[in-house]
């Protein structure tokens, strides 16, 4: 089944023949982790996304060797990264959820910005999907602008405007997703802490409750070691680099 979904994942970023080479690295890693040798295995599968694989069967096994290995954060942000590509996986989201709980953490609130609850398949569709759906559409909308050269119906024009407008509709979303995975510097909090009004442990705290291990956070600034955040929630603060790690 991993060798399916690894497969799957190649033919997704648009491979006509999967390399063996990343085959075999696939199955040293798998091979590491059922040995026990879990940094051996993050190491095999970070070796795959480096290569250009970024799949969300590699990102979740990713976390799981880092599960393993007793490294939280890390695994924290492999499965945040693979609910990009298979947001609705239950496994996945289980082992989030019992890294999460384990040190302290809970499971990320669901997005509801206007862009989220107007694109409201955003958080429940995969990246992969999403590129090849509108592959799908485009390719439906040319044809349906050949058909309609040849006979101009009303009925053609009313096809043609309704699939160029979906197909619009999938693009927009597939840019939403570049622009708040790649061009949007995301953050995980490593502990259980409080941010503070200012760059230093001098000034006071900006919330009252900690922000629990795992939150995810978007660095709005940058100042001496420190980023100023803004959480889910909608609360800012800042923290200390040292206690965040990059997604």
């Amino acid at each position: 089944m991993k060798w399916f979904f690894l497969v799957l994942s190649l033919m997704c970023l648009g491979c006509n023949a999967v390399p063996p080479e990343r085959l075999q690295t696939f199955q040293d890693a798998q091979s590491a982790f059922d040995a026990g040798e879990y940094r051996q295995s993050a190491a095999l599968y970070e070796q795959l996304l480096d290569q250009g694989v970024q799949s969300g069967a590699v990102y979740y096994n990713l976390g799981n060797a880092w599960a393993k290995a007793d490294e939280p954060v890390r695994a924290v942000a492999a499965y945040y990264h693979a609910k990009r590509y298979i947001p609705n996986d239950s496994h996945m989201n289980a082992n989030l959820q019992t890294v999460l709980a384990s040190n302290g953490g809970t499971m990320p609130p669901p997005e509801n910005s206007f862009v989220d609850l107007l694109f409201f398949w955003q958080n429940q569709v995969g990246c992969h999907v999403k590129i090849w759906g509108s592959l799908a559409l485009t390719a439906l909308t040319f044809l349906e602008g050949v058909f309609y050269l040849f006979r101009q119906t009303k009925r053609r024009k009313r096809l043609l405007i309704g699939t160029a407008f979906f197909t619009a509709i999938t693009f927009v979303s597939i840019g939403y997703d570049w622009y708040r995975f790649e061009r949007v510097e995301q953050v995980i909090v490593t502990a259980n802490v409080l941010p503070r009004k200012g760059n230093s442990e001098q000034y006071e705290p900006a919330l009252v409750s900690p922000i629990p291990f795992g939150t995810l956070a978007v660095v709005l600034d940058e100042r001496n070691d420190w980023y100023f955040l803004r959480f889910a929630s909608g609360l800012e603060g800042w923290l200390p680099r040292s206690q965040t790690f990059r997604l």
